[in-house]
Order: C-alpha cells, then structure tokens, then sequence
C-alpha cells in the first residue's frame, strides 16, 4: 500500500544521511495548518459558542452616551486699572494643565452635583438601583454561600446568640447619609469625566459620559459654568483678601518711614555733616590721581617695552634695528644710512674694475666699515636715551602713588561717617518707595473690587448625543469572536503539542533521526492484526506488511537480508503483532519463515499462536549443546511457518543466552535453513537484550505506536541501539488510524488522504 511513499524515502536515504542535523525541517507550519483543517468542526463549534455567549454578554452591557463642550482659558479683557500682580494669569503651557487640574478637582465635581441634584439619581446612587438579573447569573449558583436563604441565615445567628452588624453599628443620621451620597456621587462624577487639550490653543474639552443622552449633555455644559462660578468667587475672595492684608501693610510701611527719615536728620545734626548731591573735593582729587597713575603706568610700560625690544636687535646682531621708530625718526642715522648705500655702490662699481687687494678698493671697504660703526653708536645712543626716558617713567609712576596713597588715607577718615549716613539715607528711601508702591496697589484693588470677570468663556456647549459612545456593540463582538477563534485554534494546538506521540513519517524523521520503512494500518474490529492478515490476505494491511517486506530486503542491496530483529522501546507498543504478522505474510507469499520468540521475560507468541506453553524452545537449544533444530521448533499450520518458542530453561539468564557462542551458531543454522528469520525482542528501555540480539542480525525494525510512543523514549532507544552496533533497517509506525492520518496530509503523507477512493482495491 506505502510501497512508492516507502521507495522514495529509501531513495532519499541513499543519498543523505538520516542522522544529518542539517536535514532538520523548521517550523512545520503546513503541518499545523492542515492539523486546524482537520479539527475544523471542533474549532467552528468552540467559536460559534463563544460567539454565542458573547452575543448575550454584548447585548446586556448598558448603553453608555458622551457629550463634549469646549472652553477657551485666558480671555483677554480690558481692566480700569493695572492689577495684574493680583488678578492676571498667563495661560499657556504648564498653566493650562493647572486648570485642567482643576475642572478634575473633586470640590468643582462636588458643586457641580449640587447644582444637579446628581444624587438623586440612580446612576450617582448606588443605593438607588435596583438588582438586575443577566443571563449569565447562572454562574452565581455555583457559589455555595447563595444555596442558604438569608432568612436561614439570620435565624441562626439569633439561635447562637450573635448580634447582626446593624445591631452593632448605630445608624448614620439623615446628614451623614446625604453626605455620603454625595461623596459616593462625586465619585462617580470624577470617574465620567476626561478633560482633554487642544495643543497650542488654549483650549480644553470636558467630556461626560452617562447612561442618558440628556443627563450627559447637562454634565459638560454644567462643568464650564460651574468653573466659571468658581473662578469669579476665588477672584472675589482674592480680592478683598489683598486688601485687607495692603491696608495692614500701609499702617507698617508708614511708621517705618517716619522712624527712618527722622533717623537720617539725628544723625546730620550729631555730626555736622550737610547734604549734598555731588562729590567732595578729596574725592575728585583721589579720582584724578588715579586718572594719571593709570596714564603715567601706561607710559612706562611702553617705553620699558621699546627698550626691551632694541636691547634684543642689539643682542641678535642689529637684525632688523633700522626698522624701528626710533631709528627711522633719528636724521643722523638716516644720513649715515644714505652714506652707506653711496659707499656700497662704489665698491660694486670698483670691484668691476679692480681686485679686492686694490688699495681703492680697501679704502671704499674702510669707509663702508666707519660709516657702520657710527650707525651702530648712533643706535646705541638711541637705546641709552629710552633706559632715561624708563627710568623717568618709573619715577613719576612711584611720585603718583605715593600721593594718592596720602589722599586715600585723608578720605578713609572723612568716608566713615558718610557711609553710615549714606545707609540711612538709603533705608529711609527704600521705605519710602515700598510705602508709595503698596499704597498705589491699595488705590487699584480698592477702585476695582467687584469688577472681575472670568478669564474662560464656553467656545461650544455640549449637544445632546444622537447614539450611545459606548459599546460598539459590532466591534465588541467581532472581538470576541476572533477571540473564540484564537482560542479554539490555541487550544487544537496545545492538545496536539500535549500528545507525546509521533504522527508521520516526516515527524519521525526530524525527530528521530531515522526513516520511516513502514506504515501498519489500525485493523478495524475486533480481530488481531496476526489474525486480520490471514483472514483479509488482500487487506491493505496485507499490502502494507509486504511493502515493508520489500522495503526491508532493499534497506541494503549489498546482502541478502534473512535475519529480522523486530522490537520496540517500551512494550505494548505491537511488536509482536508486528513480528508474527510479518512471519505469515512472508510465509504466505511461499517463503521458507521461521519465528523466534526472543523475550525470555516476557512471552506472548504462545498465546497469540494459540500454543500451549511448556514446549522446547531457544533456551533449551541454547542450553542442550549438540541437538537437532527440530525438536525445538513448533509447526503453525495456519500460518504455514515455523515457531521456537522461548523454552522451559527458567532459571537461564537471558543475557548470558544472546551474548553467547552458542547462539551466534543456532542464528548461523537458521539462516541456511529459512529463507526469512524473524526475532521477536524484548522492548530497548526495559532490557539489554535487542542490543545483543541486534548485532546477531541482519537488520532491526523499530515499531512506534501511532501517536502513542513518547518522542524522548524513542529517541532514547535509538541511540542505545546504534551505540550498541545494531543495523536499524528503519522505523516501524504501527496501528496507524488511516482516517485520522489523511486528513492531517503530513507532507508527502497525503498520499492516504484519499484512502476511501482507492479502497475498492482492496479486499478489506
């Protein structure tokens, strides 16, 4: 049935290696998707479900209504007076959200429920409403507190003498209730409010929400109103609060005067000092000595620097002395200067004519050489005449200090005295202006106590809304919905991802490591796989176990498969259904077949065959020596092969049997003398024997239960096998439900997808 699925995956396993880590699939994504295609209905009843319950949920919410009005903040206003240092505030940037703090507030909420009578109604109070009954109140009979009726209740607390909290409690007085209500109601207020900005304009909007259109409408025109209220009382209170506290201050500020300028004149008299306005005469002249201190310094400074710079031309070779002032303003040198070039241009003139030993050549270079030298003490006299000019410098700075040293001691004494007087002076005018500037802001606030005006005017009022904000009713359903659908899908892959078993090939293969060889059809009814391929020799299973034949004898062109391990990683996995299965099928299709029972612990051939136990079989081989094979072997004439049960040897080890010289020789007969031997082992995780058994044959099948083996366990067989040496023809899936496996269409499994169609090809 699997045989062109089988060959292909043999192919493939010629041309790369299974336990290659590269050939590792990523995330199956087509695998899932074809896994939700499959639980389709399962998915559509969870959602149309939720739907279900969420249509009734979405239909009981309460209808909710927003109403918005905008208010502009900082109206400017012409005022009769400047008193802005009392009244006037700048809205822009952190003071707008001040404001907008304040139409928050819980006093401006309070007012306006006052204004409103807001609990009066059921929404603001709670102790209003009435119990509403919901669909989904079922939910509350699960709690086991509402199974007693209260009246129960309450007959037992006065059967064991308790008292009930309202006997305990004195009731609340008809004001503390109203106040209660209104604090319960300004709560709710405040928690229907939002205050928004509009960025860069001054601008808020208050939006309401309540359960009616109207009420919601009346809140956000209320709130502006009523912050406008507030805002003129505050200014009203400011007010007349600033002029209470500026006529407090004027009474001070008054006597401070008095106190002050009558200071100033005791103090005039004590010392005989007159009021003047400009400065004394000491003062004018310690200003004019250091006037010419600073000037005559200056001076020196630039003679000293003059100097310095002509004392290093001089110390550098006269480099560069012709180019300063000095030199240029001196008429001697420059008639030396003018010399020397005439005395120059002869001796270029003569030495045209005449060697440099010519004595008319000597005597032009000795008048070069004198006029030189008188360059050189001329500008030497230059230098001497700046260190004067220094020194005189230097002696005027030093005559200007001293005297103002002298004028500065006379004008120590005489300012003592001025700069107590000068404080007073200063004291008594500070007073004075401050005295003068409160009783200007006493004038203002008095002349315009009782015109203030708000500094916000309403832009829009609210409307009332023509539909509820709250829910959208379509949105909210269609939310839970997907959210039904999400959850379905979530759920259909946590039970698939929960299962610990395998379901394809292609898992196999990217779990394990290892192709799968063989794919066993679930036997329908009540009849055992060992039993079903004899009674439906044209079955699919059939078909599916000789594909497996043949799959078998080509894992390794290179030998003739005859020796066959078939064995699992835990039992009840159908590894002896397997094996015997297999055992028939071959010997039905002509085949010389021989069935060893290999688990000595374990034994179950005898009761599927039918067998009595208590027959010779491989122990007792193993165990006699010499012996023939015959007296060993039992005959199933239904399957037309041969069987060798277990044996009666009990107290031999099954260890010391497998691993054994003798058994390598019975498996060496054996094969010479059937055309196919078949081993039933013990599970891999229970014992050691499939690994001694498997380096005695040809190939191992491994059976995995269709979504039943656990990955790990298998995983962990494996590799013990492989360590062990053992050849793994591949993997075994068995008791695949063909149904179920097609429609999931695992990859290339999709070949079973339409097994119905194809089944008329088969007997059963």
């Amino acid at each position: 049935m699997n045989q062109p699925h089988t060959d292909s995956k043999i192919a493939a396993s010629w041309d790369q290696p299974a336990s290659s880590d590269s050939q590792e699939e990523g995330f199956p994504l087509l695998e899932y998707l074809q896994l939700l295609w499959y639980r389709k209905k399962l998915i559509l009843a969870i959602t149309v479900f939720v739907a279900a319950v969420g249509w009734v949920h979405v239909n009981q919410i309460r209808s909710l209504y927003t109403a918005s009005s905008k208010m502009m903040l900082g109206v400017q206003k012409t005022q009769a007076v400047d008193i802005d240092a009392v009244l006037k505030r700048d809205y822009w940037g952190d003071m707008v959200l001040a404001e907008m703090e304040v139409l928050r507030s819980r006093g401006l909420a309070r007012k306006v429920v006052e204004r409103l009578g807001l609990h009066r109604y059921e929404e603001f109070n709670p102790s209003l409403r009435q119990p509403e009954e919901s669909a989904l109140d079922f939910l509350k009979y699960l709690n086991p507190r509402t199974w007693v009726p209260a009246s129960w209740k309450q007959a037992l607390r006065e059967a064991m003498g308790q008292q009930t909290v309202s006997d305990q409690v004195e009731p609340p007085t008809e004001d503390e209730l109203l106040e209660r209500q209104m604090a319960t109601a300004t709560s709710i207020l405040l928690g229907k409010l939002r205050i928004e900005e509009v960025e860069f304009a001054a601008v808020v909007i208050i939006n309401a929400t309540s359960w009616d259109a109207n009420m919601a409408a009346r809140i956000a025109n209320e709130v502006p109103e009523a912050y406008i209220v507030d805002q003129l009382e505050s200014k009203f209170e400011a007010t007349e609060k600033a002029n209470e506290w500026l006529s407090e201050q004027l009474e001070d500020l008054e006597a401070k005067v008095q106190q002050s300028e009558r200071a100033v004149g005791i103090f005039r008299e004590e010392h005989g000092l007159t009021e003047t306005t400009g400065k004394t005469l000491l003062e004018e002249q310690v200003s004019e000595l250091n006037s010419q201190l600073i000037v005559a310094r200056a001076a020196r400074d630039e003679v000293e620097a003059r100097l310095n710079q002509i004392n290093r031309m001089l110390q550098s070779g006269s480099q560069g002395v012709e180019s300063l002032t000095e030199v240029l303003s001196s008429t001697l040198i420059q008639q030396l200067r003018s010399q020397e070039l005439q005395a120059m241009g002869r001796i270029s003139e003569l030495s045209v004519e005449f060697g440099p030993k010519h004595p008319r050549m000597l005597q032009a270079q000795a008048e070069l050489l004198e006029i030189r030298e008188r360059i050189e003490v001329e500008i030497r006299k230059v230098a001497a005449g700046l260190k004067n000019e220094v020194e005189f410098a230097q002696t005027r700075v030093a005559s200007l200090q001293a005297s103002l040293r002298d004028a500065q001691g006379e004008s120590s004494l005489q300012n003592q005295e001025a700069v107590q007087l000068r404080a007073l002076e200063r004291e008594a005018a500070a007073n004075r202006a401050l005295f003068e500037t409160f009783l200007t802001r006493f004038k203002e606030t008095t002349t315009t106590q009782g015109l203030e005006t708000s500094d916000a005017r309403v832009l829009s009022a609210a409307q009332v809304p023509g539909g509820p904000s709250y829910p959208n009713r379509n949105r909210e359903l269609m939310t839970i919905v997907m959210m039904g659908l999400f959850g379905a899908c979530g759920l259909v892959m946590a039970l698939h991802l929960l299962t610990p078993g395998m379901r394809s090939p292609e898992e196999i293969q990217r779990v394990l490591r290892e192709f799968v060889i063989g794919l066993i059809p679930k036997v329908a009814g009540k009849s055992e796989l060992h039993d079903y391929v004899l009674e439906k020799p044209q079955s699919a299973v059939v078909e599916a176990i000789n594909s497996l034949k043949f799959s078998l004898a080509l894992s390794n062109p290179d030998i003739d498969v005859k020796t066959v391990q078939v064995t699992s990683s835990v039992p009840s996995e159908g590894k002896t259904s397997l094996a015997l299965s297999l055992a028939r099928v071959a010997a039905g299709s002509g085949g010389k077949v021989i069935l060893v029972d290999g688990d000595l612990r374990r034994s179950r051939i005898c009761r599927k065959l039918g067998i009595d136990e208590g027959h010779k079989g491989l122990s007792d081989l193993v165990i006699a020596g010499e012996a023939e094979l015959s007296e060993f072997i039992q005959r199933d004439e239904r399957g037309q092969m041969d069987f060798m049960p277990v044996g009666t040897a009990e107290f031999a080890n099954a260890s010391d049997i497998f691993s054994s010289r003798r058994m390598e020789l019975i498996i060496g007969q054996l094969r010479t003398q059937y055309d196919l031997v078949v081993i039933d082992s013990p599970p891999v995780m229970a014992v050691t024997d499939a690994r001694i058994i498997g380096r005695l044959m040809d190939k191992t099948l491994f059976v995995v239960q269709w979504e039943k083996t656990p990955r790990k366990v298998a995983r962990a067989a494996l590799d013990q096998l492989r360590q062990s040496g053992t050849d793994i023809a591949g993997i075994v899936l068995q008791q695949v439900d063909l149904q179920r496996y097609g429609r999931f269409g695992h990859g290339d499994s999709g070949y079973y997808y339409h097994y119905g169609r194809y089944g008329k090809y088969y007997s059963g």
